[in-house]
C-alpha cells in the first residue's frame, strides 16, 4: 500500500480522500485503489481537485475545512497512509480512537484536531490511553513506532510528517525482522521482542486473532489417539530434576592470609610519629602537673601541635586500606543480591508448574469438550440468537444518531454486530459516555436497534445444534490441544536449559564469592598494620 502511494506521488498526483473504503486487496496480496476519478491530478499545466474527503482519515491541519476548492498535498495523504498503516497493524484500531480522562465528549475528528494519539508514548499528556485489548505500542520496533509519532504529532512539531518511501522501507524491514511465535504458528513478531505480544492480548481478551488452517478428525481433537503419548513426555519432563533453591555459600580462604607490611618509608614515618606523639603527650602531662588548672588549654595546644607535626602519609595508606576492606563488603551485599535474583529455583519452578497445568489441562480436555458440547445443546435457543444477531453488522445498517465516527470507535472497541451491543460494553467507548445528554442518546439508539433485530428472531427447535457451531468447537479444542502438546514435547528441552543455566550461575557467582572473600580476608590483614582507632574500639566496646 506504501509502495501504491509512493508511485502515485512520484508522478505529482495526490489521492485526496484516504480512507479505507478506496483501498482492496486481492486475495494474492495486491494492494488496489478504486475510486481514482476523486484524485488530486496534475496534468498538462492543470491542477483537477479533489473535493471530497473522510474526516476520520483527514490531517488535523484540514479539520473542519470545506473540501470543495481545498488544495491537497502529498503530505496530507501520508496522514492517511499513517492511519491505514495503523489500522493493519492494530487489527483496524484508529489511532485516536481511545480513552479520554478528561471531562465531556472525545470525537475521533476533535482528537485528531488537537493531534491526541491514543497509543503514543506522550497519550497520558493528552488525558488519553487505548481502548482495552488492543495490541501494546510497544511492540512495534522503535523504527516503526517513530513513523506514527511523527505522522500524527502536531504539524508544527512533526518535522515533516514520515512519506510513503519512509513507510515502504521501514515496514520492509520488520517483515525481515519478524519471527513466528514457537506457541502458535499463526503469531508472528519482532525478534527484539522477549514474548509474543499476540499470546498475551489473546490471552486477555479472549479473541483469537489468527487462525491456522489446521484440519484435525472430527471425533478428536489434536491427531487422532495414540499420536501423543502424554505420560512418556511427561515422564521425560520428570527425568530433569529439579535444581532446588541452594543457600548462598559463605566460602573462607584456603591458603593463610599474610599481611601486606607497611613499606619501609612509611615504617620509618610510623616510627617518627610515635616518638613525636609521646613527647606532645609527655610535655602536655608535664604541664598539666605543673598548672593543673590550665589543663582546659593545654588537651586543645597538644591535639593542635600534634596536627602540625605529624606526617599524614600512614593516616593516607589506613585510610586506603580501609576503603579496601569497605569495597569487599560491598561486593559481598552486591553478590548477595544477585545469588538471589540469578541462582534462585524460582524460573524452573514456575515453568514446571506452568508445565503441570498444561498436562493437567490436556486430562481434561475429551471431558471439557463434552461438557461445551451439551451445552451447546442446552443453549440451543442463545446459540441460536447470538448467531443471528452476529449476522447484523453496524457499520452497514440504518441506525438514526450513529455516524461514521461513532461507528468506528464502536469497532475500535470490538463491538461490531448486534450481539456485541449491551449497556456495559457501550459505557466505555467515546462518544456513548452515560453522563452525557447525546451519548445516552445513541446509546439507547442502538440498545434499540439491537432489540428491533431480536424481535425479528424465530427460534426453531428442530434445527439442533448448529453443525458450523459444533465445528467451531471442536476446531477450537484442536488448536489447544496442539498448542498445550508442543509446549509439553518442548518443555523437557525448557527446562534442561534453564537447569543448565541456572547451575552455570552458581558457578560464576561461587567463584566470584571466593575471590570476594580472599579480599575482604587480605583487606582485614592489612588492617591489621595500624593500631585500632579510638572511635573503633569506642564502637566496638558498645556493641
Amino acid at each position: 500500500m506504501a509502495s501504491a502511494f509512493e508511485a502515485i506521488h512520484a508522478r505529482g498526483h495526490v489521492i485526496g480522500d484516504v480512507n479505507p473504503g478506496n483501498v482492496v486487496v486481492s486475495p494474492r496480496a495486491l494492494v488496489k485503489l478504486i475510486d481514482c476519478d476523486s484524485f488530486q491530478i496534475s496534468a498538462n499545466g492543470r491542477l483537477f481537485l479533489c473535493d471530497v474527503g473522510v474526516p476520520q482519515f483527514t490531517a488535523p491541519e484540514l479539520q473542519g475545512q470545506s473540501f470543495h476548492g481545498l488544495r491537497r498535498t502529498p503530505d496530507h495523504d501520508t496522514f492517511g497512509l499513517a492511519l491505514l498503516c495503523f489500522h493493519l497493524l492494530f487489527m483496524g484500531r484508529h489511532p485516536f480512537a481511545g480513552r479520554y480522562r478528561g471531562k465531556g465528549d472525545m470525537p475521533i475528528e476533535r482528537a485528531i484536531r488537537e493531534c491526541r494519539f491514543a497509543f503514543g508514548r506522550h497519550a497520558h499528556t493528552r488525558q488519553m490511553e487505548p481502548p482495552p485489548c488492543t495490541l501494546p505500542f510497544t511492540a512495534l520496533p522503535t523504527s516503526v513506532a517513530d513513523l506514527f509519532e511523527r505522522a500524527f504529532a502536531p504539524p508544527k512539531l512533526a518535522q515533516g510528517r514520515p512519506a510513503a518511501r519512509d513507510w515502504l522501507q521501514a515496514l520492509e524491514q520488520l517483515g525481515a525482522e519478524l519471527r513466528v511465535c514457537r506457541r502458535n504458528g499463526a503469531h508472528k513478531y519482532p525478534r527484539a521482542l522477549p514474548d509474543c505480544p499476540w499470546c498475551a492480548l489473546e490471552q486477555a481478551s479472549g479473541t483469537a486473532f489468527f487462525v491456522l488452517p489446521e484440519r484435525f478428525p472430527a471425533d478428536e481433537p489434536g491427531g487422532g489417539p495414540g499420536a501423543f503419548d502424554l505420560d512418556a513426555v511427561w515422564n521425560r519432563i520428570q527425568a530433569i530434576t529439579p535444581p532446588g533453591d541452594v543457600a548462598m555459600p559463605a566460602p573462607t580462604p584456603r591458603t593463610p592470609i599474610v599481611p601486606t607490611p607497611l613499606p619501609e618509608a612509611l615504617q620509618h614515618i610510623q616510627r617518627a610519629n610515635g616518638i613525636k606523639a609521646a613527647a606532645i603527650a609527655g610535655a602536655a602531662l608535664v604541664a598539666t602537673l605543673i598548672q593543673w588548672r590550665l589543663v582546659w588549654l593545654w588537651a586543645p595546644l597538644a591535639a593542635a601541635a600534634w596536627s602540625l607535626l605529624r606526617d599524614g602519609a600512614v593516616h593516607r595508606e589506613a585510610q586506603r586500606r580501609r576503603l579496601a576492606l569497605f569495597a569487599a563488603r560491598q561486593e559481598l551485599i552486591e553478590l548477595r543480591a544477585a545469588w538471589n535474583q540469578r541462582a534462585g529455583a524460582h524460573a524452573f519452578t514456575a515453568r514446571l508448574q506452568a508445565l503441570t497445568a498444561l498436562r493437567d489441562r490436556h486430562r481434561q480436555l475429551a471431558t471439557a469438550l463434552q461438557q461445551d458440547l451439551q451445552r451447546l445443546e442446552s443453549d440451543q435457543r442463545q446459540t441460536q440468537l447470538r448467531a443471528f444477531l452476529e449476522g447484523y453488522f453496524i457499520d452497514v445498517a440504518q441506525i438514526p444518531g450513529i455516524l461514521t465516527t461513532d461507528r468506528m470507535a464502536l469497532a475500535s472497541y470490538g463491538i461490531e454486530t448486534a450481539a456485541d451491543v449491551t449497556a456495559e460494553a457501550l459505557q466505555t467507548v467515546p462518544g456513548f459516555s452515560p453522563r452525557l445528554r447525546l451519548g445516552r442518546q445513541r446509546t439507547a439508539a442502538l440498545l434499540g436497534w439491537r432489540q428491533d433485530v431480536e424481535q425479528r428472531f424465530r427460534y426453531d427447535p428442530r434445527q439442533g445444534v448448529d453443525p458450523a457451531a459444533i465445528a467451531r468447537l471442536r476446531r477450537q479444542y484442536a488448536q489447544e490441544r496442539t498448542r498445550i502438546e508442543r509446549e509439553l514435547l518442548a518443555g523437557a528441552d525448557e527446562l534442561a536449559k534453564l537447569k543448565a543455566e541456572l547451575l552455570k550461575q552458581r558457578a560464576q557467582l561461587n567463584i566470584a564469592l571466593i575471590h570476594q572473600a580472599m579480599r575482604e580476608a587480605q583487606a582485614q590483614a592489612d588492617l591489621r598494620a595500624f593500631p585500632p582507632r579510638l572511635d573503633a574500639l569506642w564502637r566496638r566496646r558498645r556493641g
